[in-house]
């Protein structure tokens, strides 16, 4: 069987399912693509969408193939609840797909940046924020309390542990 070409780590040659590798592979796109495109809201929910699904079909795979890390782990809320202590980044966008009522939402509104950060700034951003006060739009988990935090740092924060931590 030849090598398939995936981004994610393998520790054997079916650590990953080939539907849970080309859902990763899918989840990698569109968050590159976000990184690109920092104000797409839409993009944003759908690579959280895409996360929150990937929990789901991670727990499928697991327990089909009688993994047992799911030793205690009876169902998709209990893994979801693992895997929101393990990674609150992901627990974070779980939240935000069930759309609860002190859940957190997505917004888009003027962010301030650091003159020191202005060397990391796309051009674009950089003349918006030259004209804007030293700020630049971008896409936010916002909860009801008041804190907000970088839709693309949280993203990439909770793909980042999927990379280094998907339990094949």
């Amino acid at each position: 069987m030849p090598a398939r070409s995936t981004s994610l780590p393998s520790t054997s040659a079916d650590a990953w399912s080939e539907t849970l590798a080309g859902s990763f592979a899918q989840i990698e796109r569109e968050y590159g693509n976000l990184q690109r495109s920092w104000l797409s809201g839409r993009r944003t929910l759908l690579i959280a969408a895409l996360l929150d699904s990937f929990a789901d079909r991670a727990f499928s795979d697991l327990l089909r193939r009688n993994d047992l890390r799911l030793a205690g782990i009876e169902d998709t809320l209990a893994y979801r609840r693992h895997l929101s202590a393990a990674c609150p980044a992901l627990g974070t966008i779980f939240d935000l797909c069930s759309m609860g009522e002190e859940s957190p939402r997505l917004v888009t509104h003027a962010v301030k940046v650091p003159i020191t950060h202005y060397p990391d700034l796309a051009v674009e951003d950089f003349m918006v924020s030259l004209y804007n006060h030293n700020s630049v739009e971008r896409v936010l988990f916002a909860w009801p309390d008041g804190r907000e935090v970088l839709a693309i740092d949280l993203l990439g924060e909770a793909i980042g542990w999927w990379r280094a931590n998907w339990p094949g």
